[in-house]
């Protein structure tokens, strides 16, 4: 297991030496603090207004719920960016080192495929907890400012986790295929949008095939997550397409190596 971490901090201080690694915390930080004060503002908003109505009928306000107003539509907001996101942060994995000649070089070296698919995956995903993290603080500040409900909360921070895990090895699947990392950001962001739009399709009455499509998008999953409902299928799901997608990253890596 040595090999695979060495991998795995090789591509991790990859992202720490380039500008892009650092464009993509950023970016990541920007708009989810934009999200974030957004709905906060909204939700004050929301809570003068109905303490106003109560003020004018001489009756109790209703409460408004931070539940609904910010930690639902924060997770949801944060997972959907994710989307846009990660797909830049898969694309050089195998992709670059194909056109580069650098993945015939490990190929060379006495190492399994997978465990050069498990090296690039750990690096990638040590660079996403970096991403995951801004969202931590940024439910510290929430408990801080008000006081959501635990179990939500942590449901959302773990969905999230899962759910980037997930999409992780999706994109580390497309680059094993792309010949080079803009091709492979291209097709990634393109599958994954074509996976959330899928998630929207299915409604009551709606058939087999639209309830199928539904369940194959990972925001259709993360969905409950917000709620604190910690579904085994969600989890499920999220697991079995990280192991999936890891499985078929290795068989694509393996014909690389192959055809030379």
């Amino acid at each position: 297991m040595r090999a695979v971490w060495v991998l795995a901090s090789r591509e991790l201080r990859g992202f720490l030496r380039s500008p892009l690694g650092y464009a993509l915390l950023a970016v990541h930080a920007l708009a989810s603090g934009l999200i974030l004060v957004t709905l906060l503002y909204l939700f004050r908003e929301q809570w003068m207004l109905s303490a106003q109505q109560a003020a004018r009928t001489l009756q109790a306000p209703p409460g408004v719920s931070l539940q609904l107003a910010v930690v639902m539509p924060y997770f949801l907001n944060v997972a959907s960016q994710l989307l846009f996101i990660l797909p830049f942060v898969t694309m050089r994995s195998i992709a670059e080192e194909r056109r580069s000649r650098g993945l015939e070089l490990l190929t060379s070296y006495p190492l399994r495929v997978w465990q050069i698919v498990l090296g690039k995956y750990l690096g990638v995903l040590g660079f996403t907890l970096l991403l995951w993290s801004v969202n931590a603080l940024h439910v510290v500040i929430l408990a801080l400012v008000g006081s959501p409900a635990a179990l939500p909360v942590l449901g959302g921070l773990l969905g999230l986790l899962l759910f980037a895990a997930a999409l992780l090895a999706i994109g580390l699947f497309v680059s094993s295929l792309a010949m080079g990392q803009v091709e492979a950001a291209v097709l990634t962001l393109g599958l994954f949008l074509v996976l959330a739009m899928a998630g929207g399709v299915a409604r009551p009455g709606s058939s087999w095939g639209q309830t199928l499509l539904a369940n194959l998008s990972p925001l259709h999953h993360y969905s409950g997550f917000g709620q604190g409902l910690l579904a085994p299928a969600a989890i499920g799901y999220f697991l079995a397409a990280t192991v999936l997608f890891l499985a078929l990253s290795v068989r694509g890596v393996d014909l690389i190596k192959w055809r030379g």
